[in-house]
């Protein structure tokens, strides 16, 4: 797979996918005895297709990813990585996987808490009237450096003996979390776990929608928990998450009802109020606009 550079050592690019390999044997993902770390292996090109997104760093150590959310693409590849600072319903395509260089990646769930106690721990100012105003986007992608790399090498060996890891893991993710806050977009990182800004207020609306989607929201319900007015908050959100309020909920209702047939077996009627759907023919049509098929084909495509 190339692993080696003429020198016959590894640089980090190379010694992560080593790594990664030595970890995934077929492809799909999956969780390592790391807490909140998972890795993944994919041997063909994937197409445009709706994914769920975890607050997460995201890696791609061989081939290459691109996101969509609204307008905006996102392109990552071993050269820069993917910072997801929210639960985000994305579109995903792997647009370099083969069988003989399949698409290589890593995932670490980003602590959101650890990261606002780092802020304090680094005595990072209180921001302005201005810049607490701004509301960075939810989602971007910085180039990789070898701080990161280093901090994500030295994760990954622990896994081979489970007491290293136990003592020494977390140190090295609560490292991993500081370097990322210095990179070149760790100011987006701060201002949405920084108390007081709007970034954190839409990331707690984000929380919010989150834990509610089963309920029936309106506008007006989310503005009143937001604390903002129906316009302002459409501004706002849409700045940070490049969706609409109702469009971000629409999305969330959608995936947990696939999950909810997926893994628990509920019938798309039953999915479809267990997320807030009152009209089956609505979620119906949703649903396929969203996955291409209607519910009740997407569990018979699995089950063949």
């Amino acid at each position: 797979m190339g692993f080696k550079c003429d020198s016959g050592q590894l640089n980090q690019s190379e010694e992560l996918a080593q790594l990664v390999s030595k970890q995934v044997h077929e492809d799909g993902l999956f969780p390592t005895q790391c807490p909140g770390l998972v890795v993944s292996r994919t041997s063909v090109p994937m197409q445009r297709t709706p994914m769920p997104y975890q607050p997460s760093l995201c890696i791609v150590v061989q081939g290459q990813k691109r996101i969509f959310v609204g307008p905006d693409t996102y392109t990552y590849n071993p050269l820069n990585h993917l910072i997801v600072p929210l639960a985000m319903p994305l579109e995903m395509e792997i647009s370099q996987a083969s069988a003989t260089n399949p698409m290589l990646g890593l995932g670490l769930e980003l602590d959101l808490k650890m990261i606002a106690d780092l802020l304090i721990s680094m005595d990072e100012p209180i921001p302005d009237e201005e810049a607490a105003m701004k509301c960075p986007k939810a989602i971007f992608v910085s180039p990789t450096t070898s701080h990161i790399q280093d901090g994500l090498i030295r994760l990954l060996k622990l896994l081979d003996n489970p007491t290293d890891l136990r003592v020494l893991g977390p140190a090295i993710t609560k490292e991993i979390f500081y370097r990322l806050l210095q990179s070149e977009q760790g100011g987006h990182l701060r201002q949405l776990v920084q108390s007081g800004s709007n970034g954190h207020r839409i990331a707690g609306l984000v929380r919010f929608l989150n834990a509610n989607f089963g309920e029936k929201l309106t506008i007006e319900d989310i503005a009143t928990q937001a604390g903002m007015s129906p316009s302002s908050l459409h501004q706002k959100f849409r700045d940070v998450t490049g969706l609409s309020p109702l469009q971000y909920l629409k999305r969330i209702r959608l995936h947990n009802a696939r999950a909810a047939m997926v893994e628990k077996g509920l019938n798309a009627r039953e999915a479809g109020y267990r997320v807030g759907y009152g009209n089956p023919s609505q979620f119906s049509r949703e649903f396929k606009r969203m996955f291409g098929v209607p519910p009740g084909q997407m569990v018979k495509n699995l089950l063949d």
